[in-house]
Parts: C-alpha cells; structure tokens; sequence
C-alpha cells in the first residue's frame, strides 16, 4: 500500500494533479483511491472526484491532523471496499504540521505502508515570495505558505505554463538558494508528462527514516487560519428563458468581481456545476478571467461554491448574497440557496504530534 501525502496552499493545484494521475494509474490497471480534506462539509473536490468515479472519501470539519481518527477510518473504509494500491490523500489548503500529526503517525500504525510526501506550489506565488514580495496575504496567512513549504521533502512548483520565459528562469535560480537539500519538480498538472514524471519520483520517495518534524508556532498558524473566512453555498438556478447555465456563469463571474473591486485576497474560488463541471478562480487569476460555459439550453442548474478569503465571514456571505440579487434582478432568473455555511477555522489542536 502506497500512501502519498500532498499539501500546499490553496489553490496551488493539488486536485488537478491528482486526479491527472489518478487518471494515468488506472489506465495502467492500478488501483486508487483519494481522501479529500476541508474545514467545511459540503466540499466542490470530494463531489468532482465522485463525478469522475474515483473512489473516494471526504476527511470534513477539520484537517488532517485534528481529524486523524476520522482520516484513519476513511483510509480502512477504502481499503476494504476498493483495495487500492494507492491512496492521495490531499490535506486542506490551510495545514501545516504535516511530517508531525500525519506522516509519523502514519509511520506508527502502519509500518507496513509506504508513504511520501509532497507539497505544491503556485509557481507565480512561489515567485513573488522568493523575491520577498509576497504580500498579498497577511503576514500570519505568508507564514503557513512558507511552512508548508519549509517541512516539504518534495515541492512541486506547478503552474509553470503561467510564467513567462525570464520568470521561470529566475525562479530556478532563486529556489535553489532558499530551499537547500530539497527535491523541486517543475509541472504543468495538465500535461501527462508532468504527471508521469511525478508519480516517478513519488515512487522513489517514499518516507522511510524519521525526518524532522516542523517547528511552528501554533498561536501564528491559528492567528492565519483565522483570518481566512470559509463560505460553502448550494445553490439552485431556475431560469424561464432556458439561460440557466449562462446565468450560472454571470453568477460566478459575478461573485469573483465583487471580491476583486473589494480587493479581498482570494485563496481559493471553486465552484461545481450540475455536480460534474468544476471551475476555480484565485487572486492572481487574470483580470479578464471568464467562466466558459456551453450555453446549452437548460430549466435548471445546480451550483456548488467553497470560497475561501481573507475577510470576515459575515462580509463575504454579504457579498455572496449581493451578486445573488444583483444575478437575479438582471437576469431575471430565480436563485435558491440551498444551503449554506460561513464560519472561520478553529484554533487547530492535533490528535496526534510525534515530534
């Protein structure tokens, strides 16, 4: 049983590439399984990945590491009914502390398993913190990025089709320096190259001898966490003119407009589309970033949201529900809210830490 931890900050692209390679193993008749993970319930990547009948299951209410009871069941529960040769077991966007609360845990119970672990990046953000210009967070938000990527055995720079020539250069400069004894893989999650050379290095990295645990300020990492607001919405799009997937689309364009005029930083911005199509959208997304929806005549849809921002939850529900009304009134559709929920992660309190 192979066992491969991935971390990384939000939207650094971990679902795209697990499931890239999800989809590269099974042609080769390997068995696989993922664990997703989110302090919210109603989560756009657990619904995308059973969209894509992907055995799976869903660690909710918490990370990994608080929810270790909860992340070991889920594990035993996919073992018994699909028996995997792999798991990825992608954490919360928002978690540091992984070697201490989760690996050597891991190590413990099951010695048995190989393990690795590997911790992504946004190649643009990674950029612009090499350069000491990151700021688009708060300084407690910064330092679990820089966590994250401290405890890392593996970075995966990703996004890497983003960059432009003299910025990828310069980032293969820079890196070197600032993260000495690391393995680095340069990605493009979308291109099958990319993913196989992953899976290769995951396959030689696996996690036998104690490694450093992370030293970390929990008051610092409770203080980042906290400044992120999370907001999970189900929406439903009814539509008299049959527009409703353009409306759908005008919605989300909508919400993530709204963010930027009130320069919110974005973590991430995922939304599901009739439980199958999945879009996302970030800070650093272009300033002309669209939704491309086929405009299909459509009665209905369904949308699922998980945003995660840095502001107060009550201000990013309120915008939520002003691009709700603002949709609606020009549209003419009709939204229902089918569900919602708007809170701050808790102060993060492991199971287990073995130092």
């Amino acid at each position: 049983m192979k066992i491969h931890l991935v971390n990384g900050f939000l939207a650094s692209g971990k679902t795209t590439a697990i499931k890239q390679a999800c989809i590269e193993l099974m042609q080769k008749d390997i068995k696989v399984g993922v664990i997703t993970n989110d302090q919210g319930i109603k989560l756009v990547d657990g619904d995308f990945f059973e969209s894509l009948q992907i055995p799976n299951r869903q660690v909710v209410n918490g990370c990994f590491c608080c929810n270790y009871d909860q992340f070991e069941s889920n594990m035993q529960s996919l073992i018994g009914a699909n028996q995997p040769d792999i798991i990825f077991a992608e954490s919360v966007g928002s978690c540091a502390d992984i070697v201490a609360t989760v690996l050597k845990p891991l190590q413990h119970f099951h010695p048995d398993f190989d393990l690795s672990f590997s911790v992504f990046a946004d190649a643009r953000l990674l950029l612009m913190l090499l350069k000491n210009k990151f700021s688009l967070f708060d300084e407690s938000v910064n330092y679990i990025y820089q966590k994250q990527l401290e405890e890392a055995s593996i970075i995966m720079i990703n996004k890497i089709d983003l960059l432009a020539h003299e910025e990828l250069t310069e980032i293969k400069q820079r890196i070197e320096e600032k993260f000495t004894g690391k393995k680095f893989l340069f990605q493009n999650s979308l291109d099958p190259g990319s993913i196989r050379k992953w899976i290769a290095i995951l396959d030689n990295s696996m996690f036998k001898n104690a490694s450093t645990s992370l030293e970390l300020d929990y008051d610092i990492y409770g203080s980042g966490e906290a400044k992120l607001a999370w907001v999970d919405q189900e929406m439903t799009i009814y539509s008299a003119e049959k527009n409703a997937l353009q409306e759908t689309a005008d919605l989300t364009m909508n919400i993530y407009q709204k963010l930027k005029s009130c320069n919110y930083p974005i973590g991430h911005l995922k939304f599901l589309l009739n439980g199958e199509d999945k879009f996302s959208l970030t800070t650093l997304s272009t300033p002309d970033a669209m939704i491309v929806i086929k405009n299909l005549p459509a009665d209905t849809a369904t949308l699922l949201m998980n945003a995660r921002v840095q502001t107060a939850p009550e201000k990013l529900s309120q915008l939520v529900s002003d691009a709700i009304e603002e949709t609606t009134r020009i549209s003419g559709c009709k939204i229902i809210v089918n569900s919602v929920a708007a809170f701050q992660p808790g102060y993060p309190r492991p199971t287990h830490r073995i130092l």
